[in-house]
């Protein structure tokens, strides 16, 4: 006999379990108790444990819909009805594609870092790892990181699509910046950018991707308790990729009206700058007197591009003969915005090596940001994976610095005692790589200190089942150059070997040199001409005769 409680289910899908109820007591002609007795004994379905909704309410599901798109979505609507902090939180999460650092999700959950009455952000964190919706791990090069509940680990091109996501938002979050101080909406030395500094921007108990005390009319208040002006505020929320649906903003407007109940914290103009949105969003945004503002709105129409076309490039893990050209065009696009060399300069060095390697070694294939785990669980990430099949295996660690920059000697150290071992050990997992040679390689525009670069010479010496090496400075100019690609060339050029701060210092070391003593004859006076001399002397005889 089929179960009324499956079918039902099935039609209607994952739901609170008071409308399986009121279906049952609809369709079936049952009593709301014997319904409910129905759905609390039945075993066939699944209710979500760790998050109850008023009054015992449960969210129920089948086991062959957990984790889908539908699930999610109707889980996320429902939260957001009777508990804004955890659907606030699984909202973000899902807009950012499922995938985010801890450190970001604190910001963007909706939910305060501490607040009396309020669950905490980290309280929503917890909660949702304990109903197992979501889980934490650990990812080279960020750290913390928080995905929706999967039965397998995450897969390279996710986290390689969080990473394009991050970087273009922080060449974003530095346009914003720019932007807010030259129109003079915040103090100039105070802005405050997430992943920039040891504290995240915090304005009253909420911490923002921006935020900067603002003195402008509009946004200062008198405080007669201290005697003084009230300073006011630009707090700033991104979120690109996407066109933002409402649900996915109500997070932020959660914050931005909550953040006005706080009698303490001056008024404060609210931003949440995306690709776009959709018509409830910005309905939404602007029902609650917050700014939706659109990449192209504050930026023009070849900025946004530019910064699309950076999140597409980056996401792409496979190099070919026009990926450096391509992002050498973007990187040329941005530089202009402050700090945005330097959010690109390192992934601009990966391609700038990726591609050296591809003119000018035999390959299977080229992989950039390959992460890679050993049977103890350990991960590394390889900047740049060259695979010549059943040749060798390279794993080159790539730190793009300026000319004139001497790399710490303790990333060496890393990279000798903890990537070295995980990547070899994870190697042997991998079929196609076990006949291979392993070679590690260092690759800098920098320089390397003595020590540095004895302690490789070392572990050189010692080693026979793999090898390893340096290129820097010098050598990778000479690797540049023999490859005779003018597009890799110009790049290199351009942004590694005649970096602008580089160029300043010599112009400065210029400015001071002596200059040359001119002829004496040119340091003369203007000789007078003949009618000046007369006229000079009447003055004189006419001022004698009046002494006199």
């Amino acid at each position: 006999m089929t179960d009324i409680v499956v079918l039902t289910l099935t039609r209607l899908g994952p739901c609170l379990s008071t409308e399986l109820v009121a279906t049952l007591v609809k369709d079936y002609g049952l009593q709301p108790a014997t319904a409910r007795q129905r759905v609390s004994r039945s075993t066939q379905i699944k209710k979500l444990a760790h998050l109850v909704f008023p009054r015992g309410v449960r969210f129920v599901y089948l086991q062959s819909e957990y984790a889908s798109p539908l699930f999610w979505t109707t889980l996320i609507r429902q939260l957001l009805k009777h508990s804004v902090s955890y659907g606030g939180g699984l909202a973000a999460l899902i807009a950012r594609g499922g995938l985010m650092p801890v450190s970001h999700f604190l910001i963007a959950c909706g939910a305060p870092v501490a607040q009396k009455g309020h669950i905490s952000a980290r309280s929503v964190l917890d909660r949702l790892r304990v109903a197992e919706l979501v889980k934490v791990f650990d990812t080279p090069g960020i750290g913390e990181c928080v995905e929706l509940a999967h039965t397998v680990d995450t897969p390279s091109w996710e986290l390689c699509s969080m990473r394009a996501r991050i970087s273009t938002e922080a060449v974003l979050l530095n346009a914003v910046r720019d932007w807010a101080r030259n129109l003079g909406l915040v103090s100039y030395n105070k802005v405050v950018i997430r992943d920039l500094n040891v504290t995240e921007p915090r304005v009253g108990t909420f911490n923002w991707d921006l935020a900067g005390p603002s003195y402008l009319a509009p946004l200062t208040q008198w405080d007669k308790a201290a005697n003084r002006v009230k300073q006011g505020y630009l707090v700033c929320d991104t979120l690109l990729g996407v066109n933002v649906e409402d649900y996915q903003l109500q997070p932020f407007i959660n914050k931005c009206v909550t953040l006005r109940s706080l009698a303490k914290v001056g008024r404060c103009l609210q931003m949440f700058v995306a690709d776009g949105f959709s018509v409830e969003a910005f309905a939404l945004a602007k029902q609650n007197g917050v700014v939706p503002a659109t990449t192209t709105q504050l930026f023009g129409q070849d900025v946004a591009s530019a910064l699309r076309e950076l999140t597409d490039v980056l996401k792409n893990a496979f190099v070919n003969e026009k990926t450096l050209e391509t992002v050498t065009a973007i990187f040329n696009k941005l530089s202009h915005i402050e700090g945005a060399a330097t959010n690109l300069r390192g992934a601009l060095f990966e391609y700038l090596v990726a591609d050296v390697v591809r003119l000018s070694t035999t390959h299977t294939s080229i992989r950039l940001n390959e992460i890679i785990k050993d049977e103890q669980g350990r991960v590394a990430e390889v900047d740049v994976l060259a695979h010549h099949f059943d040749k060798s295996i390279r794993f080159i660690e790539c730190k793009g610095y300026k000319p004139d920059g001497t790399i710490p000697d303790d990333m060496v150290e890393r990279w000798l005692r903890d990537r070295i071992p995980v990547i070899r050990n994870a190697a042997e997992a991998y079929r196609d790589w076990r006949k291979c040679r392993q070679e590690f390689e260092f690759w800098t525009s920098g320089e390397l200190s003595d020590h540095a670069k004895s302690l490789v010479t070392e572990e050189a010496r010692h080693v026979r089942k793999y090898s390893v090496k340096i290129v820097e400075g010098a050598g990778l100019a000479q690797l540049v150059s023999a490859t005779n690609n003018t597009a890799l060339k110009n790049a290199f050029r351009q942004h590694f070997q005649i970096h602008p701060l580089n160029t300043s210092s010599k112009q400065t070391k210029r400015a001071r040199r002596p200059l040359p003593i001119p002829p004496s004859a040119h340091l003369e006076g203007r000789r007078p001409a003949d009618n000046e001399l007369n006229s000079q002397s009447q003055n004189k005889k006419e001022a004698g005769n009046s002494s006199g």
